[in-house]
């Protein structure tokens, strides 16, 4: 009886440890989607009935309506942040390449692409900069920032 208990509590402090130390992000992971960029609140207001507000609040924060009809929010980071709050973007078809994290709905952005027309326009992200057109190729600067020109 008392080595059941004792089992018990290993399994439960396992478990427990697990929940803290949740598996780290990697290159390797991240996943390509096809969506358009729309108002959260508005998607919500006009698709569920919300009382979404979002001029008042969330000043029409962005996220991503996926091509199955499934509404994401961006991760706030440098990088989502600069396309939650770009309105230019809102109504445009993207496709976006990052991390998936299906539990809580949320999107990490790495890069991104614009259709325009029959192209599609890269946009990658300096670290300085900002999200500017082409592809760095996972680098963290454009090649004017890191004196390549």
């Amino acid at each position: 009886m008392v080595a059941m208990a004792l089992a018990g509590f290993v399994a439960i402090g396992l478990l427990i440890a697990a929940q803290d130390n949740p598996k780290k992000r990697e290159f390797k992971d991240r996943a390509d989607m096809q969506g358009t960029i729309v108002c959260i609140g508005c998607a919500l207001e006009k698709g569920e009935g919300a009382d979404a507000q979002c001029t008042l609040h969330a000043k029409h924060a962005q996220g991503f309506l996926m091509t199955d009809g499934t509404l994401w929010t961006f991760v706030d980071n440098a990088r989502g942040h600069a396309v939650i709050a770009n309105d230019k973007l809102r109504g445009k078809e993207v496709g976006i390449f990052g991390w998936k994290y299906s539990k809580s709905q949320y999107i990490e952005i790495w890069k991104y692409r614009i259709k325009e027309g029959e192209k599609w326009v890269a946009y990658d992200y300096c670290k300085l900069c900002g999200f500017e057109p082409g592809d760095l190729k996972d680098k963290e600067l454009c090649e004017d920032c890191a004196g390549e020109k």
